[in-house]
């Protein structure tokens, strides 16, 4: 088979979270698998962020024998997020499923169809070209659905997101990120359970091997740049929505003794766009906190996360929805005593019954980072439960189990019938002009929009052919 892999995730917003990470470990585990079994595997790429697909390609140096690249076009900027972008958002759902026909694939693996794209320029969609192509998607969470009176109030967000999500119930099969984000997408979308399959997540090989490869002085240098010393409590959130539960945490931190509080400041390590900085030390401030009492570390590499990890006090993961929780396993991974969250995908994540809080109560965190501050033989079992937990989980599992359901639904397809489509059966350009036409898109092109359009065409025509053995 002709097995495409879109990887955006590694190149938009989404490479500083645990998808970006999750994406990453999982195609690398998967491309020997599939060229192993005599497949054929390329790398599906947006050509609008050249630095980030240089990344993308050094990563994956080495990984497979002989694996493609491809790159496609489409209108921009075409963030969705931006109204007077709509015509471009609907043109460039169309052009990169036309992209990604044109390469002729037996089936897709998209590593994302929810988490971008209405911030940055980005571009998922699954059916849009009405061509089936037969399509897994990963599905990390339904964290929106599920809290909508937080996420979805009504507004061009909310028509977004639903528009994403019929686009989710289009996919043959849908890989679970966690047992909780199978039940969860099954249960929210009314989906056949035999197309959601669980394939964990796990802690990639590079990340450990940075993590036994740093020195203790190395990590004491990292603490100096953030003027910190070992003893403080550590919080990786990946970012600042409301379901982080930072304003919990802060009244938490506000609860516990004051000679604790100086003892063990909170360090929040997490990329932070304009404003939030000022955001958040109002949240502390409005908690009682005193402005040593909290660290904002803002973007950290993944040398330095390693460190902050390695010589913290306690990791705290007070999130209360996730579909796993990558970041438990990362600081336990680095031997770090981790408290977190009783519900959703982070109680797979942790695996330890004991060292679960309310996440909505403020006096149930408190409690629990009491406890892991001054209980040394509750520390202790937390440090034993780190060094082996993490062992349970492993990427070349999950791209065994990943190969293995996509080489079974493809069997499924085909004996129900389905044919691929060749690239000179597409649409030209001017039927998917007219089609854009007929739409009722508020916003029209403008000469430049159709210009755009076509060069796109041209240029995605082109990329199917140069990937033609």
């Amino acid at each position: 088979m002709r097995i495409v892999i879109d990887l955006q995730t590694c190149q938009s917003s989404s490479r500083f979270r645990g998808i970006g990470r999750n994406s990453l470990a999982l195609a690398t585990e998967m491309i020997p698998l599939l060229e192993a079994q005599g497949h054929e595997v390329t790398i599906f790429l947006h050509s609008g962020f050249p630095d980030e697909t240089v990344a993308v390609r050094q990563a994956l140096a080495g990984v497979g024998k002989q694996i493609k690249f491809a790159e496609f076009c489409v209108p921009t900027p075409c963030t969705a997020g931006n109204p007077e972008n709509t015509w471009r958002q609907h043109a460039a759902e169309l052009l990169r499923e036309y992209a990604l026909v044109s390469l002729e694939p037996d089936y897709v693996h998209m590593s994302q169809l929810m988490a971008d794209g209405w911030g940055d320029d980005s571009i998922a969609s699954i059916g849009e070209l009405g061509v089936h192509i037969p399509t897994a998607l990963t599905q990390h969470d339904l964290i929106p659905l599920v809290l909508q009176d937080i996420y979805l109030p009504p507004g061009d967000y909310r028509d977004y997101y639903l528009h994403k999500l019929a686009g989710l119930k289009r996919a043959d099969l849908l890989l679970a990120v966690s047992n909780y984000s199978r039940e969860e997408v099954i249960e929210q979308m009314g989906v056949n359970p035999d197309t959601v399959i669980s394939i964990s997540s796990a802690v990639g090989d590079g990340f450990r091997q940075l993590s036994s490869s740093r020195t203790y002085e190395q990590s004491l240098v990292t603490l100096q740049k953030f003027g910190l010393q070992p003893g403080y409590l550590l919080y990786v959130p990946g970012g600042f929505d409301a379901r982080k539960n930072i304003e919990c945490l802060f009244q938490a931190v506000n609860s516990l003794p004051v000679e604790i509080r100086k003892d063990h400041p909170l360090v929040i390590a997490s990329k932070l766009y304009p404003g939030q900085r000022d955001g958040l030390v109002w949240q502390a401030q409005n908690a009682g906190l005193a402005e040593a009492d909290v660290v904002l570390t803002d973007f950290v590499s993944d040398e330095e996360l390693v460190d902050l990890y390695r010589l913290c006090h306690l990791y705290v993961f007070p999130s209360f929805h996730e579909g796993f929780g990558l970041p438990v396993l990362e600081a336990m991974v680095c031997g770090a005593p981790v408290i977190a969250a009783d519900c959703t995908g982070v109680t797979e994540a942790v695996g330890m019954p004991e060292a679960l809080f309310a996440p909505y109560s403020f006096e149930s965190i408190a409690s629990s980072m009491f406890k892991g501050i001054t209980d040394d033989a509750f520390r202790q079992r937390l440090k034993s439960h780190a060094a082996v937990h993490p062992d349970t989980f492993s990427w070349k599992q999950s791209a065994l189990t990943t190969v293995n359901a996509i080489e079974a639904s493809h069997r499924r397809l085909v004996s129900q019938g389905w044919k691929k489509v060749l690239r000179h059966e597409l649409p030209d350009c001017d039927e998917l002009l007219n089609r854009l036409a007929a739409s009722d898109c508020p916003v029209q092109p403008s000469e430049d929009d159709l210009q755009q359009f076509r060069s796109c065409y041209e240029a995605n025509q082109a990329l199917g052919k140069v990937m033609a053995p």
